[in-house]
């Protein structure tokens, strides 16, 4: 019969549990698909809601609760985060 180290047994069983719950360092590749794809839909919904907000009067942003300058700076920056 073969006997077996307790130490081992423990670095073995905390291994597979790491390999059993999947964490690793980085995403893979269908994870990083997934938020390519959801990052350009907030984009793109962004882009929308703020082409929406451009065409209203200043009396209508005052009543969402911005200014037109928040609403530029906000669009802005949008766009240079890309």
């Amino acid at each position: 019969m073969a006997t077996i180290a307790l130490d081992k047994i423990d670095t073995v069983s905390a291994t597979a549990g790491k390999a059993a719950s999947g964490a690793t360092a980085t995403p893979g590749f269908w994870r990083t698909f997934w938020n390519t794809i959801v990052d350009a839909q907030e984009l793109r919904a962004n882009t929308y809601v703020n082409g929406y907000l451009a065409h209203l009067t200043d009396g209508e942003l005052s009543r969402l609760g911005m200014t037109r300058d928040q609403m530029i700076r906000h669009t802005r920056s949008m766009m240079t985060s890309l």
